[in-house]
């Protein structure tokens, strides 16, 4: 454990975020490619299924509309793995070079191209990462399940509406504020990992113990500036596609998410790095 501040753990994620963009251009490139040529075969696909969903007759409807919905999913549910698995690769690169910078600040202070770590492309810190990342995904949709159930069972219990919703409402408040905590204690684990740990649930847990507020504030904090920037540039995006046509705005708005995707990535593995630095404690003792 060392001691560092907020402010200490806030300028120093933004200042090896910015020092990995720097030193790795290639992979930020690559993983830009993969993220935007994702994201927008996934809209083509949806736009299309939805272009086609129109055009059915009302006989053939209910048939195809449930195929086209499979096919949807099916579609959704490939993209979103593929995106995971770009940025918890990228996400590991990121977190080994801030935990490089950290391990030797003055000799990263004193060469202008510090030696990057040695990665393969998928050992066994980048598989227990995206381990990780799906378990946290499935967290949240198993969440988002369990709500969508429960506002079921309440309509088919006989309450109105109004009511059924304010206590689905209520219920989902909830839910995402306990897989959000959840979440924060177990943030450990991330650059723990990456950095080629193994998974160590109780240990991770016990490390946060009592730093949650901590851990989410510098989270939140983190990627504040990367919100602020995301959105400038699609208000300008979408200024400058106003008097364009549809297709320039949806690509100006799918290069601006495909950056903050990125920057949001890069900028949280390096506050991890910066979190694991202050807190852990029993992770770094625990046999690798």
């Amino acid at each position: 454990m060392e001691d560092i501040t907020l402010r200490q753990c806030l300028k120093g994620a933004w200042r090896d975020a910015a020092s990995a963009v720097r030193h790795m251009p290639i992979v930020f490139l690559v993983a830009f490619v993969a993220v935007l040529a994702t994201g927008t075969a996934g809209y083509k696909a949806q736009f299309s299924g939805m272009a086609a969903s129109g055009a059915l007759t009302a006989m053939t409807s209910s048939s195809a509309g449930h195929s086209d919905g499979f096919t949807q999913g099916l579609i959704s549910l490939g993209i979103t793995f593929v995106q995971t698995l770009v940025l918890a690769v990228l996400a590991v690169f990121v977190v080994r070079f801030a935990m490089k910078l950290s391990a030797e600040p003055v000799a990263a202070s004193a060469t202008p191209t510090p030696i990057l770590p040695a990665t393969r492309l998928w050992d066994a810190g980048i598989r227990r990462y995206f381990l990780l990342c799906v378990a946290l995904i499935a967290g949240y949709v198993g969440a988002t399940l369990a709500v969508m159930i429960v506002w079921i069972g309440l309509r088919l219990a006989g309450l109105s509406s109004g009511t059924s919703m304010a206590a689905t409402a209520t219920l989902a408040v909830l839910v995402v504020c306990g897989v959000s905590y959840v979440s924060a204690r177990l943030s450990l684990l991330f650059p723990h990992t990456a950095a080629g740990g193994r998974i160590q649930w109780r240990a991770a847990w016990e490390d946060s113990r009592g730093h949650f507020w901590f851990i989410a504030t510098a989270a939140l904090l983190a990627i504040l500036p990367i919100v602020g920037i995301a959105t400038v540039l699609t208000v300008v995006a979408e200024m400058l596609a106003a008097a364009g046509s549809i297709g320039s705005l949806t690509l100006g708005l799918m290069i601006v998410q495909s950056v903050g995707t990125l920057l949001y990535t890069a900028t949280g593995a390096t506050c991890s790095v910066w979190l694991y630095r202050k807190f852990a404690a029993i992770l770094r003792a625990e046999p690798a």
